[in-house]
């Protein structure tokens, strides 16, 4: 039997543990918490904090494993990246998990190779902020390097709010290489990729939707692709930036800013498939279960044909308005009134958890996700179901 290690063993994690057990592989999983949720769900489990490189590539040595993967979180890519270096496994290599996991290095690898970025500047002081921000202009972006999440990263409207950004992003970053960087005015959008012998052969491109909280935070996402755009251009900024940071093989999680010209940005890409529903919402719009994918071209295991399904579909975390220690959970609807929109709901927030705003991915307290008849349906109905969920928070 082939065997894998899953790097994580939380939520995120789900569908690989399940596609494990689908193909009948056996899991390993490695993670600090013993009680995460899919602890209990691999074959074997391991309480190793997943950034021990040495004893992480101890296990995956004893064990034989012939593949170490992970999902929707950036935190363990560098580990990977270091372990398939030494045991030469298939996936992503440590040079380019540092590009993916350290904004500033990915930064200057899009720049030596003309890739279209923003105006940044890597800076390591408050001061040194402040003057990066006049030279750059406002509004812009400050940002730790290598976090995960969404951590430590707020758009800066006014000079008088540099200080709290630099501060904020220093709070999530342990280079404290803080980049400050112009914030393009324009639509995201983001993009799943799958690479296969240095050729992006997908690219799903999908709608994206901020939070409020003003941390920059993914709250939602949608497909197919809305606006007239040259989704080609798109496509090959894309696959001139993997390039660039060689990211040959597996998917990738694309951030992009298509500004008022129809110019593309590359703002980040992670070495690994997204997160905030992504996963389901792929599956479901492309066919294409990324995951088993994944699973597949590392083990060597022939591939699986999928059609292309093009169903509209949207998907928007539940968060919470305000820090406190969850009360109750209140619904004031039928939610078999939605059914002609497969509605997917999942609260993952529990009475007596402590909650806090959306300043991070793993601050959602659940998900709900539809499908329609087109996309603007699918996100109105999604927002709808959304708003109707009452969560009750006492503050602490």
């Amino acid at each position: 039997m082939k065997k894998i290690i899953i790097l994580g063993t939380g939520l995120g994690q789900k569908p690989l543990v399940d596609c494990a057990k689908k193909l009948n592989i056996f899991s390993i999983g490695i993670d600090i918490n013993p009680n995460s949720i899919c602890a209990n769900d691999v074959n074997r489990f391991y309480a190793v904090d997943i950034k021990d490189h040495k004893q992480i590539l101890q296990i995956a040595s004893e064990e034989g494993v012939e593949a170490i993967l992970t999902m929707q979180s950036d935190l363990p890519v560098p580990v990977i990246g270091r372990v398939n270096d030494e045991l030469k496994l298939k996936g992503v290599s440590f040079d380019t998990a540092e590009k993916c996991s350290n904004k500033d290095i990915f930064r200057l690898a899009l720049e030596t190779t003309n890739c279209n970025q923003p105006i940044f500047k890597i800076v390591y002081t408050e001061e040194d902020a402040r003057e990066a921000v006049k030279k750059i202009g406002l509004p812009c972006v400050v940002k730790a390097p290598d976090s995960s999440g969404s951590r430590g990263i707020t758009k800066v409207n006014n000079y008088a709010e540099v200080d709290n950004a630099f501060l904020e992003a220093c709070l999530h970053s342990v280079s404290k290489n803080i980049i400050v960087e112009k914030f393009i005015d324009g639509k995201e959008i983001g993009a799943q990729t799958f690479s296969k012998d240095g050729k992006c052969v997908d690219c799903f491109l999908h709608n994206d939707f901020l939070s409020n909280s003003g941390f920059m935070v993914p709250n939602g996402h949608s497909y197919p692709l809305k606006g007239n755009h040259d989704e080609e251009k798109i496509k090959i900024e894309i696959e001139k930036a993997l390039n660039a940071i060689g990211l040959n093989n597996g998917p990738s999680n694309v951030d992009l800013i298509i500004n008022d010209k129809g110019e593309v940005f590359i703002i980040e890409i992670g070495a690994r498939i997204g997160a905030t529903c992504l996963p389901e919402l792929t599956e479901h719009f492309s066919g294409c279960a990324l995951e088993e994918r994944m699973i597949r071209l590392f083990l060597g295991l022939k591939e699986k044909n999928y059609q292309p399904l093009n169903r509209p579909c949207a998907a928007f975390i539940l968060e919470s308005t305000k820090n406190g220690i969850l009360e109750e959970v209140s619904y004031d609807f039928d939610i078999s009134k939605y059914q002609q929109f497969n509605p997917q709901l999942e609260i993952t927030a529990m009475p007596g958890d402590e909650v806090t705003t959306l300043k991070k991915g793993t601050d959602r307290l659940g998900k709900i996700m539809v499908s329609a008849d087109s996309v603007e349906i699918a996100e109105s109905i999604a927002l709808e179901i959304k708003s109707k969920i009452k969560f009750i928070i006492s503050e602490t």
